[in-house]
């Protein structure tokens, strides 16, 4: 994105606004750690190596409060995070300066339009992440591409979106039986964050996106199948146990169709 008044413009139609607060309130709660914990599990088995000297560049879109961008710098990345939220992009920085000083130089966020990233985003990233963004994009058609140009020939993209058969699972899972009903033929849903009319996909609609915009699926996962009905819940003591069963959950047939989120790995063709 090339001004400021291009943050702006976009600011104004910025939907996860309204649940930044909220956001920031679960951070650290189990659901957000699953999420998390996952996310990363499931991406490192795709991430190219970073080797002797070499320099693997990853655009971290949504970045948020920064965690997966952080954890990537730990493992030698050079991780660009851009987000809309100020609010978010300044938790992300102080994060970040508690961090040595071999992993911040390898770190920076900015406020930054996804569908408005000028000529040094595209075609420039070895790895390009979008966790939890493309929900509350108008489609997927018109944010895909927009993923798939900032990444490298040969790079590696990383989505994270909305199961729509999370939907009626996790009504159903809290006992709300109208919505469950509902939520079968729902598309769209109010999350916890108070944001209204969040749009949910399903897994070959993901995949069939990305093909049209120059990317083919390698593998995808689900995430956070026997948590996600949990309401703003601690951490336990058993969270590593926690984590173990939604990772397999997250891997397998049946279970990875009914999680929440779906997570999809794909390489830019060339």
């Amino acid at each position: 994105m090339g001004s400021l008044a291009a943050v702006s413009g976009a600011t104004e139609n910025f939907r996860f606004g309204p649940g930044v607060r909220a956001w920031q309130e679960v951070l650290g709660k189990v659901r957000d750690v699953v999420r998390q914990e996952l996310v990363a599990l499931q991406l490192a088995a795709h991430l190219p190596a970073v080797t002797g000297g070499g320099r693997l560049a990853v655009l971290d879109v949504g970045c948020g409060q920064g965690t997966q961008a952080i954890r990537l710098a730990r493992s030698g990345y050079e991780v660009t995070g851009i987000d809309l939220s100020a609010e978010l992009l300044e938790t992300a920085k102080e994060l970040a300066a508690g961090e040595p000083s071999t992993v911040k130089s390898r770190l920076q966020f900015e406020r930054r339009d996804l569908l408005a990233l000028d000529e040094d985003f595209i075609g420039n990233f070895d790895v390009v992440c979008c966790h939890g963004v493309l929900m509350y994009m108008p489609s997927l058609e018109s944010a895909i591409p927009a993923v798939v140009a900032a990444a490298r020939s040969g790079g590696l993209v990383s989505v994270l979106t909305r199961n729509r058969a999370g939907i009626a699972m996790r009504a159903g899972m809290s006992g709300r039986w109208a919505a469950t009903i509902a939520g079968f033929d729902s598309r769209h849903y109010n999350n916890r964050l108070g944001i209204e009319q969040v749009r949910a996909d399903e897994p070959g609609e993901v995949d069939d996106a990305l093909s049209a915009a120059g990317a083919q699926r390698v593998a995808w996962y689900g995430v956070r199948l026997f948590t996600d009905h949990w309401g703003s819940v601690e951490t336990p003591a058993d969270i590593d146990e926690i984590v173990a069963a939604e990772a397999e959950a997250g891997r397998r047939d049946p279970y990875r169709a009914l999680c929440a989120l779906t997570h999809t790995v794909a390489v830019r063709s060339s």
